[in-house]
């Protein structure tokens, strides 16, 4: 009854948040209309080729016991932190002016793109978003219950159960996912600004380098952007309606526990198709970064002759990290601040929603605010909270703004505070009450819960958080362009800023060592996953042993 009831809750939310959609367009002016369409433009195709992939990978991981299944899940996870910019620079350097596919159709001759305007654009997104597809639709498949699945295996094959059974019931998570991608092309401006495509975001970031965000007039209307991010803000709503109902579950449900297809026949093909279309997605790119990298230009008596170095590419990517060291410092230095940061406020705001029943919708309303302003909106606030005139009350903070890392490291903390914060918000969520009440039985407070309970039990997810803020802070480029400081540049400005410009073997070195930086750490959290699974199942096997008789 409680399932039913909140199914019409939700539906009845839905319908009342596509009303609230219309009124607001209709509320809107002709331009923001234009723009609202251009971006619409993009999700859609995006989410036309980036759902049914990620559904697919999502489904292999969750539920179909293929070879390499585990490897495959960590590059779908490595592949979401890759930051959209690199993903840019990759994909033009496979597809764009003198890249891999079109060079070598060219021959000697000069290649023309193959990667332009809104296709390109689509495509780019797409390619991001289809990690965000797979992981939401595991984690959705692995809250399904097994004993459906399992009394469905008596009249019915595997793959049917798997369509018809599970995907269904997993519906939301597929859903949530569809809304996400949407609310992504929707903030975000790395791909629209280096084609040079009119969105929502990108009218933001452009008047925001021109300074009109910040005048007396503007030529985006404020009415407009209050619109635009109430529509935005409607979206990641009804996504977190989404997926709140099984975070909890997906955060406790142990991978061994659930029920999965082992397929006898085909299982080779399967395997093929899979790792075929990883490769596509994730392999492709990265070739032509290496390929890039590699290039050899030089001058001869009949023009220019082309040629392809491995010890070149080596070299690049050797030297990349020490070459651009100053803008590698400046990146890890506001990273971690941010993340840490971040970390701290996500983990007290977390369990302040977990004991005070009150405090959860304040924080579900601040995630949706944190997710649906566009990433050049938050820049443009932080210079009008921080840079002041000398005549000014708070003129004592433009020092921070033009002299100190507030500025960048604020911006950071703003982007990844809402992902972080729901992550531990759900691992807060699924620790079980009784170990709640037994503290407070014994006289511990909230802080003592949280320290001595609640800390504990969920260490090393508070740990992938504050990995996860590194990951969205280091890659963060829509605000962080506006905030930095004279003299300083992030990896992510210098290589946003470059790419406008062409991929050329120093942008795709760098690109690489961004790669190899997230394989390290990408590394680190599975090898650390595989040795905390380990020392719980030793730790369940002792207290098992523990409880049986003697004698």
């Amino acid at each position: 009854m409680n399932l039913i009831v909140n199914r019409r809750s939700r539906a009845f939310a839905a319908i009342v948040a596509i009303a609230a959609v219309a009124v607001l367009l209709l509320a809107a002016s002709d331009r923001l209309r234009g723009l609202l369409a251009n971006t619409a433009m993009v999700a859609a195709g995006t989410i036309v080729l980036a759902l049914p992939l990620g559904v697919m990978l999502g489904t292999v991981i969750a539920k179909v016991d293929l070879p390499g299944r585990r490897v495959l899940t960590w590059l779908v996870i490595g592949w979401l932190f890759v930051p959209l910019y690199v993903q840019a620079a990759a994909l033009n350097a496979m597809l764009g002016s003198g890249g891999f596919l079109p060079q070598a159709f060219a021959g000697s001759g000069y290649a023309w793109s193959w990667f332009t305007g809104w296709p390109a654009a689509i495509v780019m997104h797409a390619v991001g978003a289809v990690p965000w597809a797979a992981l939401l639709t595991a984690a959705s498949l692995r809250a399904v219950e097994r004993r459906y699945e399992e009394e469905s295996l008596l009249d019915a094959s595997p793959l049917r159960v798997i369509m018809r059974v599970s995907l269904r019931r997993a519906f939301g998570g597929v859903c949530a996912a569809a809304v996400w991608i949407a609310v992504i092309c929707a903030t975000e401006i790395a791909v629209t600004d280096l084609f040079q495509l009119r969105t929502f975001a990108e009218e933001i970031y452009t008047q925001a380098t021109l300074g009109s965000l910040s005048g007396t007039t503007t030529e985006l209307l404020k009415s407009d952007l209050t619109v635009g991010i109430a529509l935005i803000a409607l979206l990641v709503g009804l996504a977190l309606m989404l997926i709140v109902p099984w975070l909890p579950v997906a955060a406790t449900a142990a991978a061994d526990a659930n029920w999965k297809w082992r397929p006898a026949r085909g299982r080779g093909i399967g395997t093929t198709l899979v790792w075929l279309t990883a490769a596509l997605i994730f392999a492709l790119p990265m070739i032509g970064l290496v390929w890039k990298t590699g290039i050899d230009v030089r001058q001869t008596s009949g023009g220019y002759e082309r040629s392809w170095s491995a010890m070149k590419a080596v070299t690049m990517v050797a030297r990349s990290p020490w070459d651009q060291r100053r803008d590698w410092g400046w990146s890890l230095a506001i990273a971690a601040s941010a993340a840490a940061t971040a970390t701290v406020i996500g983990v007290l705001l977390g369990w302040l929603a977990r004991v005070r029943s009150g405090a959860a919708k304040p924080l579900a309303a601040l995630i949706v605010l944190g997710f649906a302003i566009p990433a050049p909106l938050w820049g443009v606030w932080i210079i009008e909270l921080l840079n002041h005139s000398h005549d000014s009350m708070f003129a004592p903070l433009t020092v921070l703004y033009d002299r100190t890392l507030a500025a960048p490291i604020l911006a950071q903390t703003i982007r990844a505070l809402p992902l972080v914060s729901l992550w531990v918000w759900s691992q807060f969520s699924s620790i079980p009450r009784d170990l709640v009440e037994a503290a407070r039985s014994e006289g511990a407070g909230p802080v003592a819960q949280l320290f001595r309970v609640a800390l504990p039990l969920r260490l090393p997810a508070v740990g992938t958080a504050a990995l996860v803020g590194l990951l969205i802070a280091f890659g963060e480029v829509s605000a962080t362009l506006l905030v930095v400081p004279p003299g300083v540049t992030t990896v992510s400005v210098r290589v946003f800023q470059l790419i406008h410009y062409g991929i050329d073997d120093r942008v795709a070195a760098v690109c690489l060592s961004v790669f190899g930086v997230l394989a390290v750490l990408v590394g680190a959290a599975a090898w650390l996953s595989r040795f905390y699974a380990a020392e719980e199942s030793v730790r369940m096997i002792e207290s098992q042993g523990s409880h049986r008789p003697r004698g």
